[in-house]
């Protein structure tokens, strides 16, 4: 938020005109031409992984997990798919304040991609040995969930703001996958002690949900995940 702010500002001081100032593209053209490669392609540096896999239920989930189990938090990411490929770019931290094993991260990212990981145990241990995180004087959130199905024409916008924790984005996306939700594109953002997560779904014919039953059973879902 801090780099999108000087960006405008930058702009602007230098003569330039508010209104031209546009998002930056998502994908970005070497994005594409990685999607094009239809390939595997797992991509740590810094603080950002690159992840591109063939398209299936459950992968943003399956890489939220593995990050989880190598105590590394997601602060902001962007998911995208189209024919048949997804593209997740995630920008973290390590909760333990280190930088990054980007070699073991990303083999536990592909080994949880092939189902190869046992994400639900072994995150339920993780939590149990580092279930405590640094004291704060933030009074503790409420977690919440909004559907929106005015926003967007082809999807429904499932927000939710909830408590930081080890795999609450693994257990948020586990929640949408049990119930036969495909996610067509994410936003992630970490404030504080709180995640504030939307995620534009659709379900397993590719449509928006309108079944208000439905509708409360996804919330249920997600708030006893």
């Amino acid at each position: 938020l801090v780099n999108e702010l000087v960006r405008r500002t930058a702009h602007s001081l230098r003569g330039g005109d508010v209104h031209e100032m546009k998002e930056a593209p998502f994908p970005t053209d070497e994005h594409r031409v990685l999607l094009a490669r239809r390939e595997l392609i797992i991509d740590g540096v810094g603080d950002t992984v690159t992840v591109i896999a063939p398209d299936r239920p459950g992968l943003f989930s399956r890489v939220a997990g593995a990050l989880a189990l190598n105590g590394v938090d997601v602060v902001h990411a962007a998911v995208h798919s189209e024919d048949g490929m997804a593209l997740e770019v995630l920008r973290v931290v390590s909760m333990f304040g280190n930088e990054v094993n980007w070699p073991k991260v990303s083999n536990d990212i592909s080994r949880a991609v092939d189902g190869k990981i046992a994400l639900r145990r072994r995150l339920a241990e993780r939590a149990r040995t580092y279930g405590l995180r640094p004291a704060t004087s933030a009074r503790p959130v409420q977690p919440k969930v909004v559907i929106d199905n005015h926003t967007s024409d082809a999807s429904t916008v499932v927000e939710i703001i909830a408590p930081d924790g080890i795999g609450v984005l693994y257990r948020i996306t586990t929640a949408l996958l049990e119930c036969d939700l495909d996610i067509v594109s994410a936003k992630i953002e970490t404030l504080g002690a709180q995640v504030i997560d939307a995620f534009y779904v659709r379900d397993a014919k590719g449509a928006k949900i309108v079944d208000d039953q439905y509708l409360g059973e996804i919330e249920q879902a997600i708030l006893y995940a």
